[in-house]
């Protein structure tokens, strides 16, 4: 070893060194005894030869500290395991990141006591030489706090001292490795009530904190391609995160080596990883590929680093598809749905029973085309479709001087308008196998419905007058004379009638949907449309009882405004749909481009009568406002998408509850419709 100590060596570790020619005898035996530290010293602390000297150099010590000195039969309590390391050294996280061991627990319990896993403390990672190669490896440095929960028997025996004994264990590693271990022993009185040791009280406090948080409000997803594994975290509401954000891979799944990108949205974490497929220079082996990636996520909070434990199933992309705003579906393999079908029992099916307890009838056909008329009938009642059956009887209301025979077509018109498009409706459901009032799921038929009736609205109030052009609309609802006018009023109806399946309706269409024979499916759909039409063809086959409502005049007009607030209530009404299918942003953006369009048709009437000078007519009335209009459409047109996908849902199928109790799973089972 070379003897030589540089100078600036020499200041910092406070040894000076004198020349060794014409010493006196104190001071080369000084010398001596330097050399001889300088030489031991490593083998003593592991630390630098020229570092700090042995008896200064701070040793690694272990506490093991309980939580109570009593317990009471049947409750739990902690013991804290101390780890206070000595400087330059770390332990190891559950997965080292490398060669490494984690500390553990030998338990030596006495009958009637049962200890939990050993509980890890957030780790971070950390760079050291493994191998002679600089390395990322997880778990410690400092002062680390392990936790166990031991559970007492409900039956142990009150007034006796139970003595815990055990030995605490861990692997502490610098450029060398050493392995320590601490025995313990206390003893545990069971008594009446649990007693806590006040003066550990803050010791357990820190530790809890340190410990994962709860993740249950969180949701996790992993996908792969190409050995790349993506994490999406989606938290909470209300939430403010930001870095430094890791991954602690528990199940070796994920290289440690490898860099992690991390984004962070406004709703979602994601975390872009790399699989582990081994290090021979690190002797780190591959990662086994398993179905769900399970691991430790840290991140900063307002207040503080948090921990998240993650158990993420890898949802490969093909099998994922969108259902509604931030969701997606995990589809079914055709292999589970051969194993749920072993376990399904059709038989086995719980019976349907009404809220006032009584079991519900099986429909038949004979008795579902009554129900399924009674519940059309009932249907013009509902707040969507009600608007419409004021807004015709208005119409039948002007035409009360007419023909009779006139209100007669006008009402078969009306009934024929509906049935058609019933009859379109329905092969469009039933060669589709849709659910009824599925098109209510679609965000932009939806969006179109709530624009038309609100531009149906502002017409109805007077903030506009669009004459005859309506019609492609529905426009001639406002009760304007020509059959087109009747027969889209009809069409609209089924349109927004469909949504409100009011009594009677939700077995029967059940029924419907089930049958093989389509001509049965039919005849039930065209029950049903006659069940809506008929107060209007009643009324237009009966004009004596049009012609006991009052004359048209002044009246009219207020009539009209005041049914011009229904219509809003309508538009209203499928809001809640569409902000189900769009989202918050989305539908506030909805909002503002509604605003705009009614300044635009605003403009219109206000500009494009012809009260005005021909350049103020065409350039405001009609080209200004057109624009608005025609950039408010597409503006609201454009929130007609779901937000980005948040939480996974598995897909439903015959036997997946059957499959979920064998694996002792837990299920959610969401089944609604908010349209």
């Amino acid at each position: 070893m070379d003897c030589q100590v540089s100078k600036k060596k020499r200041e910092e570790t406070g040894y000076h060194v004198a020349p060794m020619d014409n010493q006196p005898e104190p001071m080369k035996h000084r010398f001596l005894i330097f050399i001889f530290t300088a030489i031991l010293a490593p083998l003593v602390s592991a630390q630098d030869p020229f570092g700090e000297p042995a008896f200064l150099t701070k040793e690694t010590t272990a506490t093991i500290k309980p939580q109570v000195t009593q317990i009471e039969p049947g409750d739990f309590f902690r013991v804290a395991f101390v780890l206070d390391l000595q400087p330059k050294f770390h332990a190891y996280f559950k997965n080292a990141g490398m060669v490494g061991d984690p500390p553990s627990v030998e338990w030596e319990l006495p009958d009637g006591f049962t200890a939990g896993d050993l509980l890890f403390p957030l780790p971070k990672a950390f760079k050291s030489i493994s191998t002679g190669i600089e390395s990322v490896g997880y778990g410690y440095q400092g002062k680390a706090i392990f936790v166990t929960e031991i559970v007492a028997d409900e039956n142990l025996e009150q007034g006796k001292d139970f003595t815990i004994k055990g030995s605490f264990n861990w692997q502490e590693c610098d450029e060398t490795c050493m392995l320590g271990d601490q025995d313990f022993s206390f003893t545990i009185k069971a008594g009446d009530e649990t007693l806590m040791v006040e003066a550990d009280e803050a010791l357990f406090e820190e530790a809890g904190e340190k410990l994962p948080s709860d993740s249950s409000a969180w949701g996790f997803l992993a996908t792969e391609k190409s050995n790349v594994i993506t994490l999406k975290a989606i938290y909470p509401e209300g939430l403010e995160l930001s870095e430094p954000v890791y991954f602690f891979s528990t199940d070796k799944q994920i290289d440690s080596q490898a860099n992690q990108k991390v984004e962070i949205g406004k709703s979602e974490i994601i975390v872009t990883l790399t699989r582990n497929e081994g290090n021979e220079d690190l002797f780190i082996d591959a990662g086994e590929v398993q179905e769900t990636l399970s691991g430790l996520l840290t991140v900063q909070a307002d207040y503080g680093p948090i921990g998240l434990e993650v158990a993420a199933s890898f949802i490969p992309d093909a099998d994922v598809q969108m259902n509604g705003p931030g969701e997606k579906v995990i589809k079914a393999s055709k292999e589970d749905r051969e194993a749920g079908l072993a376990l399904y029992d059709a038989d086995a099916r719980p019976e349907v029973v009404l809220l006032g307890g009584e079991q519900e009838k099986q429909v038949t056909f004979i008795s579902s085309l009554g129900l399924v008329f009674l519940g059309g009938l009932i249907l013009n009642l509902m707040p969507c479709v009600f608007p419409v059956l004021g807004l015709k009887i208005m119409g039948f209301v002007s035409q009360a001087g007419e023909d009779e025979d006139k209100i007669k077509l006008h009402g078969l018109v009306f009934g024929l308008g509906l049935l058609i498009t019933m009859w379109i409706l329905a092969a469009f459901i039933i060669s589709l196998k849709l659910d009824w009032g599925q098109q209510l799921a679609n965000p932009i038929f939806l969006g179109t419905m709530i624009i038309v009736f609100f531009l149906m609205g502002l017409n109805l109030y007077g903030v506009f007058e669009i004459g005859t052009s309506m019609t492609s609309v529905g426009g001639e609802l406002q009760g304007k004379k020509g059959y087109s006018g009747s027969f889209f009023s009809g069409a609209l109806t089924t349109l927004v009638a469909t949504p409100c399946s009011g009594p009677f309706l939700g077995a029967v269409m059940a029924f419907a949907l089930s049958q093989d024979n389509k001509v049965i499916q039919f005849a039930v759909f065209t029950v049903f449309g006659l069940g809506i039409a008929s107060p209007y063809i009643l009324l237009s086959f009966f004009p004596a009882l049009i012609k006991k409502l009052p004359r048209p005049g002044a009246w009219m007009e207020t009539f009209k405004q005041v049914m011009a607030f229904f219509v809003f209530a309508t538009a209203v009404f499928f809001m809640k749909g569409y902000l189900k299918l769009v989202g918050d942003d989305h539908f506030n953006v909805f909002l503002f481009a509604l605003c705009l369009i009614g300044l635009g048709v605003y403009i219109y009437g206000r500009y494009g009568n012809q009260a005005m000078t021909r350049t103020k007519r065409y350039v405001t009335g009609f080209g200004l406002a057109g624009l608005m209009t025609v950039g408010g459409i597409a503006w609201a047109y454009s929130t007609a998408k779901p937000p980005e996908p948040g939480l996974a849902w598995n897909e439903w199928y015959p036997g997946i509850m059957e499959q979920s109790r064998s694996k002792k799973r837990i299920i959610w089972v969401d089944y609604t419709a908010d349209w």
